[in-house]
């Protein structure tokens, strides 16, 4: 087939229009692109923005509750009716205060703006503390918590995210709490190694879990109990944010349960670095200034 120059030079800037059309074509989408880019950041940054205005108007008036509460139990300690009034307001505030921080831990988690701020924390302090907000519900099932320790006084330090150790705990205990068998107990133990990482070992004497369900406790929403007859509260987040928080801070978690013989799970987290202008110490949910770990 011949083709005249004509011919020729007429498909050539046929096919060069058509090429120019393409780049102008893939020009606009990518600005689009870039325009919508733009927006995600923006709805990002305003998410972000939301989850930390909406966290302190709500945590601001429940620390006055909770703190509202301590100075009435205080007052009112030679009144049985107003002590128990102010247990029972303390107690629930408390336990509102951790779903709250597992929802918006979660919201956060989910829109990417979660990562660890390290302190220097007293371990023995700060456990003491957390088992002692869940002496109210572990009461209600007549649940003992047991702490135990094979870390020596010296080592109680560790290096890690506070807001987030506390919310590793506190989810393994109200799991462990959850379900145990009334008049059963909980075993929490705890160590701080000579490398910094702290391991943590919650043990219930409840109704276990089959080595097929292990892996499913830990997804978003899992209950292995569904329907409106199920015997245990929850939403099914605590695990899975205890997953996704232990993973952010590198450490790992080890489940070992069989039906009817109870659950433990050990928590392993090493220590983390602490910038110059993070050298703080944190005891008992408290922030300090901390320039000496030996005065500790």
């Amino acid at each position: 087939m011949n083709v005249t120059d004509e011919e020729l030079i007429e498909e050539l800037s046929n096919r060069f229009a058509q090429s120019r059309k393409a780049f102008s074509d893939l020009s606009v989408v990518n600005d689009k692109l870039l325009e919508m880019n733009e927006r995600l950041k923006l709805s990002e940054s305003l998410k972000s923005n939301f989850l930390s205005n909406i966290r302190n108007e709500i945590n601001n008036p429940l620390n006055a509750i909770m703190g509202l509460a301590g100075q009435l139990a205080i007052v009112g300690a030679e009144n049985e009716e107003i002590s128990s009034l102010s247990s029972l307001i303390g107690a629930e505030a408390n336990h509102l205060d951790f779903q709250l921080r597992n929802i918006f831990m979660a919201a956060e988690l989910e829109a990417g703006v979660v990562s660890p701020r390290c302190v220097k924390v007293h371990i023995a302090s700060a456990m003491r503390g957390l088992v002692d907000s869940f002496l109210h519900t572990a009461a209600k099932k007549n649940v003992s918590l047991d702490l135990v320790t094979s870390t020596i006084e010296d080592a109680h330090i560790a290096a890690l995210d506070f807001e987030k150790f506390q919310i590793i705990v506190s989810n393994l205990l109200s799991n462990a709490i959850e379900y145990s068998l009334d008049n059963g107990a909980v075993e929490i133990s705890y160590a701080v190694g000579k490398d910094g990482c702290l391991q943590i070992s919650i043990q219930d004497h409840g109704v276990g879990i089959a080595i097929e369900d292990q892996q499913r406790v830990f997804d978003r929403f899992v209950q292995l109990e569904t329907g409106t007859t199920r015997s245990h509260l929850g939403h099914g987040l605590g695990l899975s944010i205890t997953k996704a928080l232990v993973d952010l801070m590198q450490g790992n978690i080890c489940l070992v349960s069989s039906p009817g013989e109870g659950t433990r799970l050990t928590v392993t987290l090493p220590p983390c670095s602490i910038l110059d202008d993070e050298d703080s110490f944190s005891e008992s949910g408290n922030l300090f200034l901390f320039d000496d770990m030996s005065e500790a």
